[in-house]
């Protein structure tokens, strides 16, 4: 097996081990002007196993095969660590994934990059879910418990209604935000909230005997009574008739 160093047209360098033309064994290979880096184990132009360090910052420490992160590894993206498995460059089959800067937290099963299966996740506010996941969102059976009023943490811009926080795709690019899930808005808090309609007063249900005596009330108001005589009047009306023959 041959070494040396060999220089790339658009500026990247590598320095290690070289066999039928490609890097093979160990070697440290140094993107355009030392913008991103591997260092670690060869075979035949292929990484093993190593670290991948990005100009963003991310990196990554584990195995590969055929170009793509494969096996077990820790990623490190922002504020974001993923330690686990990985399936031809995408996290899965399992693994856990926290944040520096809270408690958020998943563990459990992924496919494609995204929670899928079954796992625990740990919300920002201390609330959590457990149970079964379909490709980043709650799905199935399980258990959503949530903070308490007062520990809860303010809503988040957004920010879908059964999406995972903190779900990402792994094939996002490098450079993205990872501090968008995390913005808060001035008022408001998460969390189970009853609120009644009081802009209206409650109508009172009538009872039985209220509905059928409106009923007949109503029947009765359509109705022309029309008003007897008494005996005198009938009386009267007879010598009147008689004194006209």
């Amino acid at each position: 097996m041959n070494g040396g160093r060999f220089d790339f047209d658009d500026g990247g360098t590598y320095v290690g081990g070289w066999e039928e033309g490609k890097a093979h064994g160990h070697g440290v290979c140094s993107g355009p002007q030392g913008k991103g880096e591997y260092a670690g184990a060869w075979h035949y132009g292929f990484e093993v196993s190593g670290a991948y360090y990005w100009p963003s910052g991310n990196t990554y420490h584990g195995q590969w095969q055929n170009g793509k992160r494969h096996g077990l590894g820790v990623e490190q993206r922002g504020r974001w660590t993923y330690k686990g498995e990985w399936t031809q460059g995408q996290k899965g089959r399992y693994g856990v994934r926290n944040s520096a800067t809270s408690q958020a937290r998943y563990q459990g099963t992924w496919s494609g990059g995204y929670h899928d299966g079954y796992g625990t996740e740990i919300y920002v506010d201390g609330g959590n879910y457990q149970g079964q996941w379909l490709r980043g969102l709650r799905h199935g059976y399980g258990t959503r418990r949530s903070a308490t009023f007062g520990q809860s943490a303010k809503l988040r811009p957004k920010s879908h209604t059964h999406a995972s926080l903190t779900s990402l795709r792994s094939g996002r690019g490098d450079e993205e935000n990872d501090d968008d899930d995390e913005k808060e808005q001035p008022n408001g808090r998460s969390g189970f909230v009853l609120k009644a309609n009081s802009s209206a007063p409650a109508r009172r249900r009538r009872s039985l005997s209220e509905r059928s005596l409106a009923v007949k009330r109503t029947l009765l108001s359509g109705l022309r009574i029309k008003k007897q005589h008494s005996t005198g009047d009938i009386h009267q009306r007879v010598t009147s008739m008689t004194g006209r023959a």
